[in-house]
């Protein structure tokens, strides 16, 4: 009973509050995005690229990734994600898989990308399909959304980059009527403060909601070690986190403070092959 009522109070608190702000304002993966206020349309080498500006994804090494968040302390309100990163001739390309939620409510999501570079401009597509499933008594519905990314270094310390995500503007397709999937335009730019610091700012505007400001700063503390900080506006958000780089793998620790709900800690690993 206790349980039951436990379910139904979650299933409240996502219907009315939290599922508008996951959808619009949490689709960044990668505890280093979420430290940088999500500001990551413009983050060059950012390992989790292919769920946020596919142009983004990184073409060092091979490499697998893991990550994990848990929203203000509820364990059915958490992302699992997992990615693949493979360096082609074109560029790279990549795969992920994303989890969220529970049997009262859950999202999946499986992607894969494509990205390229010719001089100092990078292109990235991202075909993703995303199921949704609202318990037994609601029904599911699958939907193939397609996102585009587009990111240039205008100089040795600049860089913008811009995203279209559900350019097809793909619906969940359930039993008596679709869902229409969040469509959204993001544009970011990234600037080398110096060798060792980073600015990040990000506009996102989703076709139904405000636009969402989002701004990171990342510094070097000592070498391997890095500091974050960020925040964002339409939902307003803190974040924070520590991350740190070896030549053979990458970890990335993240809080995230909202004004009302509360803190979600979050963390990735990258293993590089």
């Amino acid at each position: 009973m206790i349980r039951r009522i436990k379910i139904l109070w979650i299933l409240s608190f996502l219907g009315i509050t939290f599922v508008p702000l996951h959808l619009t304002a949490q689709g960044v993966i990668g505890a280093r995005g979420v430290a940088l206020g999500n500001a990551t349309t413009a983050l060059y080498d950012y390992d989790w690229g292919l769920f946020s500006n596919p142009a983004t994804i990184t073409s060092e090494t091979e490499r697998i990734g893991f990550y994990g968040l848990r929203y203000y302390g509820f364990p059915e309100l958490t992302d699992i994600s997992s990615t693949a990163v493979i360096p082609i001739s074109l560029g790279a390309a990549s795969f992920g898989f994303y989890r969220y939620g529970d049997d009262l409510y859950s999202e999946t999501n499986i992607n894969a990308g494509l990205k390229s570079n010719w001089e100092f401009v990078h292109a990235g597509i991202s075909i993703q399909y995303r199921h949704l499933s609202l318990g037994r008594d609601y029904g599911s519905g699958g939907a193939v959304s397609i996102s585009l990314g587009l990111l240039s270094q205008l100089s040795e310390s600049l860089w913008i980059g811009a995203k279209v995500q559900n350019m097809n503007r793909a619906s969940y397709n359930f039993e008596y009527n679709d869902e229409e999937l969040p469509q959204d335009l993001s544009v970011g730019i990234l600037y080398q403060l110096e060798e060792r610091a980073r600015f990040v700012f990000d506009a996102i505007k989703d076709v139904r909601f405000p636009t969402s400001y989002r701004a990171g700063l990342e510094v070097e503390i000592v070498e391997n070690l890095t500091g974050r900080v960020g925040s964002t506006v339409e939902p307003v958000t803190y974040t924070f986190g520590l991350g740190y780089q070896s030549k053979a793998w990458n970890i990335n620790l993240a809080v995230q403070q909202h004004e009302l709900l509360g803190t979600s800690p979050g963390a990735d690993f990258i293993l590089k092959l």
